[in-house]
């Protein structure tokens, strides 16, 4: 009977530690879907080239490392299960074993947090950015040639345009929406910074200005052209609201084709178009440097 219940002590210890792990993580997302909510509902865009067999793969990524550890598991746990048994069994305890556990898990645990958080912040810049390439689409049947994810130095262009009226750097912003905000989810542009409901940020306008500057004068020396790049700031799901005029568009994800067609600055024939195309599908195929 003592075998039993030292047994059963063992794998409900171990089972508690195990699974307390989980709990920080299913903790952090309840947590955050009670505080915020996704700009977009993905559902809802358009399909992409390869997306079923894209979320095939990845279930098939959760399901072999899930098999993995539950391989390590299956020769790690009777070991375990016998150690602690013993240890209740004797009355001894190795403290110094408990501290190690007990900081291992710790660790573990902030790490696993941290690494959620970040999990969280990637896949809400991941469907903005689906959002935007989903309504850009609609321009190539304008003539215009759209391209995604162009490497620079040390950063990426989220989305460039090109076409006979300039060319568009385009950066996508995902912000959450906060529940507490409840229907207000409008940002506003006044005093040269962008107003949300509950906080305030200019930094996204100076990215999407320094970000344009480089395309410039990398455009500039590839192709000899004294082009212009237009930067286009997007926040997908938001509407936005202008107090002030802006330098450049500041624009929902559904007003983003309507505004680059609507911009007449400049006109680019069609030799200067296929040059440029030419320098960014190269561009293209370099091996990723962004950060």
């Amino acid at each position: 009977m003592d075998d039993f219940l030292n047994h059963s002590l063992s794998v409900m210890l171990i089972a508690a530690c195990v699974y307390s792990l989980v709990g920080v993580l299913f903790f952090r997302i309840w947590s955050h879907q009670r505080s915020a909510k996704l700009p977009i509902e993905r559902h809802k865009l358009k399909r992409v080239a390869a997306q079923t067999l894209q979320e095939q793969v990845n279930d098939k990524i959760v399901d072999v490392i899930g098999l993995i550890f539950l391989a390590a598991l299956i020769v790690i746990m009777p070991f375990a299960i016998k150690g602690v048994a013993e240890m209740f069994a004797s009355g001894k305890f190795n403290y110094f074993l408990i501290i190690m556990i007990l900081l291992g898990l710790a660790y573990v645990a902030r790490k696993l947090w941290v690494k959620s958080n970040h999990l969280i912040k990637l896949k809400l810049g991941r469907d903005a950015e689906l959002a935007v390439a989903s309504e850009l689409i609609e321009l190539q049947s304008h003539g215009y040639q759209v391209f995604h994810d162009i490497q620079a130095d040390g950063f990426n262009i989220d989305h460039l345009v090109v076409g006979p009226n300039g060319i568009f750097a385009i950066e996508t912003k995902g912000r959450h929406k906060r529940i507490k905000d409840d229907t207000n989810y409008k940002v506003k542009f006044e005093n040269n910074h962008l107003a949300f409901p509950s906080w305030f940020e200019s930094k996204p306008l100076e990215q999407a200005q320094k970000q344009a500057n480089w395309v410039n004068k990398w455009l500039q020396e590839a192709t000899g052209f004294n082009t212009q790049v237009f930067p286009v700031l997007c926040f997908p799901g938001w509407f936005v609201e202008l107090k002030q005029r802006p330098l450049f568009p500041i624009v929902s994800h559904k007003q983003i084709v309507k505004t680059i067609l609507s911009m007449r600055q400049v006109n680019l024939n069609q030799e200067q178009q296929r040059a440029i195309c030419y320098q960014v599908v190269q561009r293209s195929l370099h091996e990723s440097k962004a950060i």
